[in-house]
């Protein structure tokens, strides 16, 4: 149930990051398959809701981020 509650708060806060643009069905489950570890690691503490503070953390660590996981932010926000 925790997996899927972080992945849920993934998906919610990874669409923000493409500036609202509408999310595909691929494009959800490669940023949920990149980011998840991500997220519980430098934004777990963040609530499972798009939020300013939630990007912002992803905008703070993205240096930080695994590199599958910034590819695939950075291929999100290419189609975007």
């Amino acid at each position: 149930m925790l997996r899927f509650g972080v992945g849920l708060a993934l998906t919610i806060a990874m669409t923000g990051i493409a500036l609202a643009a509408p999310m595909r069905t691929e494009d959800k489950a490669a940023l949920q398959q990149q980011c998840s570890g991500d997220f519980t690691t430098f934004c777990g503490d963040m609530p499972p809701a798009d939020s300013p503070e939630t990007q912002a953390c992803f905008d703070k660590n993205m240096s930080k981020l695994s590199p599958g996981c910034q590819n695939a932010i950075q291929a999100y926000k290419k189609k975007g």
